[in-house]
């Protein structure tokens, strides 16, 4: 019988053993775990989710890790769906094809590539364009794209497989990926196994400096295994003959930090930006210390603490609540808060794969975003935080109607 999880005994990126627990956040269900209406009385699955810290190289990792196999087969988030989301990778292929595009048609591979969208921003002319996505369900979505996307998880044993059928790639690019990955160093390997040598691969990741400033902590869920910040991952990549020649800070996802990595010697450094950053991680954002966090997960509670009060204080008014967004992000909320069935009546989601499902935790209805207008609430908790300003761009004819939004991070705020 396949083991559902595991305890973590070291650090994922330098192997030290000297972990320190920092916070904890109980057990809940997998994050992108929703459920269907036939599944409804069944007993969900749940698993611990907590943080620790690496006391020799400054990492912060979860404490246990979920088999892939359970998390990732059948994924129900899409690019595409996303006016933002959307909006960033084509701004963003477009500083790829600036920046690195002379003239000659180049190979480039996204690894998790999901529906496709990043990749179809890149020209066909410019480009051959490769995407390698695990979850299957998501081929019929790339295909729409006209991305060749193969079912397969990236290994280093798989990366020799793409080797013998592509050769090696000038470009390689991984989103929202290297916090997924339960082997990193393999995954590195398999990177460096295929990477031209004179090629770039570029990851964006969730920024952990912006995970502490902002209290975003909804961003730990199962599927994100680190928490990265430059200091550490600068002495990780030398173990594959890569190095970090450059990054961007970036608003995706809340804040993250875009990192561009080659082969030893082949490109200049930004040797002063590179230096500069990790002085902030270590003195302004105070990254490098554990007692950092134990700080961060008492403001946590304390936001936490406000929110429900508000959220009470509603209820007791009578008022309807609905939440924003069915994101991953929003089971770690809602479970650690205990944002259940009492306070919301269901939640809109603009995923068409989501919406007829229930949230993992209190099996609280996902609907269509067009039920805010046949059902109005007086107030919406905006969950996925991160889109705020978009939802309230698609949705302001709403505060002609009296509607109120909270949106609960940074600060607890009613927008009116």
């Amino acid at each position: 019988m396949l083991k559902k999880y595991n305890l973590i005994k070291k650090c994922r990126l330098c192997e030290s053993k000297k972990l320190k627990s920092i916070f904890n956040l109980g057990k809940t269900p997998l994050a992108n775990s929703l459920v269907k209406i036939s599944d409804l009385k069944r007993k969900q699955n749940v698993y611990p989710l907590g943080l620790k810290f690496c006391l020799k190289c400054n990492h912060v990792q979860l404490t246990h890790s979920v088999k892939p196999e359970i998390m990732f087969e059948n994924y129900l988030y899409l690019s595409n769906t996303s006016k933002q989301n959307r909006e960033h990778f084509k701004k963003y292929a477009n500083i790829i094809t600036k920046k690195f595009y002379k003239n000659k048609k180049l190979k480039i591979l996204d690894i998790a590539s999901n529906d496709g969208t990043f990749l179809s921003y890149f020209s066909k002319k410019k480009f051959n364009r490769v995407g390698i996505d695990p979850a299957k369900n998501l081929i019929k979505f790339a295909k729409k794209n006209k991305i060749k996307q193969l079912p397969i998880f990236f290994t280093s044993k798989n990366s020799h497989n793409l080797f013998k059928k592509f050769g090696k790639f000038e470009i390689i690019t991984a989103n929202n990926v290297c916090a997924h990955v339960e082997n990193l160093n393999d995954f590195f390997n398999g990177v460096s196994n295929i990477l031209d040598k004179k090629g770039v691969f570029i990851f964006e990741v969730s920024y952990l400096a912006d995970v502490i400033q902002k209290r975003t902590f909804d961003t730990i869920y199962h599927e994100h295994l680190d928490y990265h910040s430059l200091g550490p991952l600068i002495n990780f990549v030398k173990k594959f003959k890569l190095e970090i020649f450059d990054f961007q800070l970036t608003h995706a996802q809340g804040g993250s930090i875009r990192i561009f990595v080659s082969h030893q010697n082949s490109k200049k450094k930004n040797i002063s930006k590179i230096k500069k950053q990790i002085l902030m991680e270590k003195n302004k954002y105070r990254l490098f210390k554990p007692n950092t966090y134990i700080l961060f997960s008492k403001s946590v509670k304390k936001r936490g603490t406000e929110l429900k009060k508000l959220l009470n204080k509603l209820k007791r008014q009578r008022k309807k609540i609905i939440g924003y967004g069915a994101a991953a992000k929003t089971t770690t909320l809602t479970s650690f808060f205990k944002i259940n069935s009492k306070y919301l009546n269901f939640i809109v989601d603009d995923n068409y794969l989501k919406q007829n499902l229930y949230t993992p935790n209190y099996k609280v209805p996902i609907k269509h975003s067009n039920e805010i207008y046949k059902n109005k609430p007086d107030y919406i908790i905006i969950l996925a935080w991160n889109y705020a300003e978009h939802i309230l761009q698609k949705h302001k004819e709403l505060k002609k109607k009296n509607v109120k939004f909270i949106i609960p991070f940074p600060e607890v705020k009613i927008v009116k």
